[in-house]
């Protein structure tokens, strides 16, 4: 939802338009930096190695080359394929500011194209690059033309000098754009980014091709691309939702990039690694640790003191042009900030800042500058080249040092919570435009020596050493399964769920009192870990938990494995947000479900080349986590996995002489047949491979317990279907779901209207259709959803002790904090969205992971109320459980014949007449501030939901929120309570009402309501 207005069309599309229009009104805001400001003087820096103070040696005096870039352009980290006239690959003879430098790509971007991302090859005679020329220069390469207006893979070489050189063009798509291309070891070719999406988008969801955007809907989503050294056989090997960029080769052969991931509340860059052929992809490092976006990845030298480590910039996700600061990083013994590899690894560590004046990771101003694009030397000097730019400002218009700033003004300029309009009006300006320029830097003396400074209006960025490197390894592709791979499919085995990290994202935590059956104190049996390597206190029972005569057998929550499909949002999908939702969860399809065993196993057979989720399942079908990045396998892969979340180092807890161990109380049939390592669910699927195949319900009984022994009881039946239960009264009497798609209008909203009881005259709405208690009729909102959508996924204005709304400043704009909803679309740690959402608590009558928050905002319901766990039947149950689960999205497919969208009251026409009207008449009791309660009385506002902030856009939604029945104006709140005598209620000697029916203001905003009305 957009939090500044506090109510519908919020959205992380609308939240990028509001962003990028704020950024145009104080252009680049928090991008600024310069080590002077601390006395960290450059000037006053020398070379530690004896060499003069001119010349950086590099292994000798060496050439270089970077990427000269307009100024004008914006890059993010979300900024895929930012460009800008004016961009051209240089290369500086020597390492020196003095040295001659050479524009050798001029002929081809005749001043309008762009370049970027050069890769030297590793023996430093050819430079692979990013270049976008226009497609009107008529120059040719190999009698084709050479431009296309888009950005291909070109290649030079400096075999026979410098200059002078030939050029080769790799890729030369007219309709696609390839990027960051880095060589591949022993000849195998070049990966690349590229927004063509060769497989993905003839493979999307939902059974159609289309190229896929980015989870923002701004552009098409790059993924890893392999080809041969020709530029042929261009093959995709990852496959995510948002952007992986930066791709390079690591030591032993590994591709390592930065990866978007984008899913719910997780929103940054991590650092991941893959094998060339796409197979083995996880992440390296970052998902869990301090700092947002770690961009430009690059081992250490592997033969210097710094083995093992990777060399990072590190940044805000937008707003500092794609620069932060510079960090090492302990990849060898840390998968996270303080989670260390083994218990011989100290506990705190992971990642340091080498700078010795600390550089500002985040937004706002960075008084020690900022830095990106590192390229760590190796040449054993542990120095690295990369692109700095220092911290300026104007003042008046004039660009001034940060070192000229007073006290004062840095504090003013460091207030992230100004007002916009008071940011517009300051004669200081955070706004000056990042001109980076080359520097070396050497860690071991914090000595920064400048290499190349760029002319105004450009930077130099993306610096690489034209020197030989050692080659890494060629690794040999996976093996795969052949007849998996026909089909399409591959395997996921997860040796136990319990074996979790630190966090205990899969243990107890995640529980809840309700989930404990009787006579269970703990949901997840404990014991010490075997492995003295091992850095967890504690660890699951895994022996106990999968014993039938032990009470924790019958303890264990977990039952299911739901397997997701990532919906990628299509090209065409602009106006798709609205048609999301109030989430920040993506479109996703259910594509079935497996058991998991008594060990925490499971095994199962997926769709390749994804992006795919899995959740683990209750009883009841409530996911116990929610995951939250995109996992995939390629076709034919056999993955397999520690357990859900669990620590990236070391064995697997269920190995060795506990998977081993089979308890007397199974049964001996199966027992019988366990061979050494195996699983509970390796052992069933191995005799019967129908089990590697997803289901659509969640049915499961008992086959491991051996009643017939003493003291044994088997855990009971399960089974929750959408029909063909036991009882028909169990079954779904609205439509299902096809094909794991769940649409609230066709699938949730139905289930509200649904007559039941015995005399099937009671519904949901014949007590919930008022704002007061919840809407869940089935109007049309001014949102262009249902009414009853906004109800459930919108939580009230949050009050102070005096009864007045509370509101922050948020990139410059007020807006109203709300409180919690009743669905939650933004569980924090991987939490089950079903089981953190008060609604799942009140349907299921169990108090679970809701918080104390939701509970005061949603309380029970009334003693004299019906027995809301009772009013739904099991179907019914589970379908808003799976909606839930997914993260409460209005469609869950984006086509309906088109692309699926939702008319919403126009803005513009709210902004001319409607705003006007309501600053006039509202504004002076329906603000922050001001007085919403009786005449005379204490300002309050209890029971009210309308608050203007005095920004456009926040009013707008927030009018929005007043409006659930655009087919009859005159029921919405906006106009039935103020043309009310009195109003506000309470009031004295009032005799004429604030918006009079039939007034022409009041027409003016009916007209504007009735417009959303759906027409025939």
């Amino acid at each position: 939802m957009d939090y500044r207005t506090g109510s519908s069309l919020g959205s992380r599309r609308q939240w990028w338009e509001q962003s990028r229009r704020r950024s145009r009104t104080h252009s680049l805001i928090g991008l600024t930096a310069l080590l002077v400001a601390i006395g960290f003087s450059l000037a006053a820096c020398s070379p530690s190695d004896g060499s003069d103070s001119t010349t950086v040696a590099v292994a000798g005096d060496v050439p270089i080359a970077y990427a000269k870039r307009s100024t004008a352009m914006s890059i993010n980290p979300t900024d895929g394929t930012p460009f800008a006239p004016g961009g051209d690959l240089m290369i500086r003879e020597k390492s020196s500011p003095s040295a001659p430098e050479h524009n050798i790509t001029a002929a081809f971007t005749q001043g309008v194209g762009d370049v970027a991302d050069p890769e030297v090859s590793y023996d430093g005679k050819k430079i692979v690059f990013a270049m976008r020329c226009p497609a009107t220069n008529t120059a040719k390469i190999d009698t084709l033309p050479a431009c296309t207006g888009h950005w291909n893979i070109w290649e030079y070489d400096i075999s026979r000098g410098l200059t002078g050189g030939s050029f080769r063009r790799l890729t030369s798509s007219s309709q696609d754009d390839d990027v960051d291309p880095v060589y591949l070891p022993g000849g195998q070719g070049v990966v690349f980014a590229s927004n063509r999406q060769t497989k993905s988008r003839l493979n999307q969801a939902v059974g159609q091709s289309y190229y896929a955007l980015d989870e923002y809907e701004r552009e098409r989503v790059l993924n890893l691309h392999t080809m041969d050294a020709t530029g042929q056989n261009i093959t995709q090997i990852s496959f995510n939702q948002s952007h992986d960029r930066n791709p390079v080769v690591r030591p032993n052969g590994d591709i390592m990039f930065s990866r978007w991931e984008h899913v719910g509340p997780r929103n940054r860059f991590a650092i991941f690694r893959t094998k060339p052929d796409g197979t083995d992809m996880f992440v390296l490092y970052g998902a869990q640790s301090p700092g947002n976006s770690f961009l430009h990845p690059r081992d250490m030298d592997p033969s210097g003191p710094y083995k093992g480590y990777v060399a990072s910039s590190l940044m805000s996700l937008s707003r500092t042009q794609e620069g932060g600061a510079l960090m090492f990083i302990d990849a060898a013994n840390y998968s996270e900030h303080n989670t260390p590899a083994n218990s011989t690894v100290p506990a705190q560590g992971g990642q340091k800042e080498v700078t010795a004046q600390a550089l500002n990771q985040g937004r706002g101003l960075s008084l020690a500058g900022r830095v990106t694009a590192p390229y760590p030397l190796w040449d054993g000097t542990n120095r690295v080249l990369l692109a700095y730019r220092p911290c300026e400002v104007t003042r008046k218009g004039v660009v001034v040092s940060c070192a000229t700033l007073t006290a004062a003004e840095i504090e003013r300029l460091s207030d992230d919570e100004r007002m916009e309009s008071d940011v517009a009006t300051d004669e200081l300006q955070d706004n000056v435009p990042a001109y980076y320029a080359i520097y070396m830097f050497n860690p071991a003396n914090q000595t920064w020596l400048n290499v190349a400074a760029p002319p105004s209006g450009f930077m130099f960025t993306d610096p690489i050493a034209l020197v030989a490197r050692a080659e890494p390894s060629s690794t040999a592709p996976t093996t795969v399964d052949a007849a998996l791979a026909a089909q399409g499919l591959a395997l996921i085995e997860v040796r136990s769920v319990y074996d979790t990290d630190g966090l205990e994202r899969m243990g107890e935590p995640a529980l809840a009192a309700a989930d404990l059956p009787p006579g269970c104190t703990v949901g997840i049996a404990k014991t010490r870990p075997a492995d003295a390597m091992d850095t967890r206190a504690q660890v699951a029972d895994l022996v106990k938990i999968k014993d039938p005569a032990d009470a924790a057998y019958g303890c264990a929550p977990a039952r299911f494995v739901r397997a997701t499909r990532a919906v990628a949002p299509p090209s065409s999908a602009m106006g798709l947000r609205s048609a999301i939702g109030e989430t920040e969860f993506e479109q996703q399809q259910i594509l079935g479900y497996a058991p998991v065993e008594p060990d925490g196993s499971f095994k199962l057979q997926v769709p390749a080349d994804v992006p795919l989720a899995l959740a683990i399942v209750d009883a009841k079908g409530r996911g116990i986590q929610t995951h939250l990045n995109w996992i995939q396998v390629r076709p034919g892969e056999r993955r397999t996995c520690d357990g859900c979340h669990s620590p990236r180092r070391g064995a697997a807890l269920n190995s060795g002489a506990v998977v081993n161990t089979m308890p007397a109380a199974l049964r001996s049939a199966l027992t019988g047949a366990h061979q050494s390592g195996e699983t509970m669910a390796a052992l069933r699927t191995r005799l019967d491979p129908t089990l590697l195949n997803l289901v659509p319900d969640m049915v499961s009984s008992d086959v491991w317990a051996d009643t017939s022994k003493p003291g044994v009881t088997a855990r009971a039946s399960i089974a929750i279907r959408y029909t063909g239960n036991a009882s028909a009264a169990d079954d779904l009497a609205t439509p299902a779901p096809v094909n794991g798609i769940i649409n609230y209008p066709q699938h949730i909203a139905p289930i509200w209207t649904r007559a039941r009881g015995t005399n099937g005259a009671h519904t949901c709405t014949a007590c919930h259709a008022d704002s007061v208690k919840l809407d869940l009729r089935a109007t049309i909102s001014g949102t262009g959803r249902l009414s009853s959508y906004e109800e459930l996924l919108l939580g009230d204005p949050l009050l102070d002790a005096n009864g007045r709304p509370q509101t922050r400043i948020m990139d410059g704009v007020p807006e109203i904090v709300r409180g919690a909803a009743l669905v939650e679309t933004m569980a924090g740690n991987a939490g089950g969205m079903a089981r953190s959402s008060r609604l799942a608590e009140i349907l299921f009558g169990e108090t679970l992971k809701a918080g104390a928050e939701a509970l005061a905002a949603h309380p029970n319901p009334p003693a004299t109320a019906p027995d809301h766990s009772t009013l739904l039947n099991a179907a019914e149950k589970r379908l808003v459980t799976e909606w839930m689960d997914l993260g409460g999205q209005y469609y869950n497919n984006p086509f309906d014949g088109g692309v699926q969208s939702v008319a919403t009251l126009n803005e513009t026409t709210f902004t001319a007449q409607v705003l006007p009207v309501l600053r006039n008449s509202c504004a002076g009791c329906h603000q922050a501030g001001g007085n919403s309660g009786a005449a005379g009385a204490a300002a309050s506002f209890r029971g009210n939901r309308f608050v203007l902030t005095g920004s456009p856009e926040g009013d707008f939604g927030v009018t929005l929120s007043m409006i659930s029945d655009t087919c009859n104006p005159a029921s919405n709140y906006l106009l039935s309570r103020p043309s009310l005598v009195p109003h506000p209620a309470g009031a004295t000697a009032q005799t004429t009402a604030p918006l009079p029916a039939g007034s022409t203001d009041y027409n003016r905003i009916a007209s504007w309501i009735s417009s959303g009305c759906p027409r025939p």
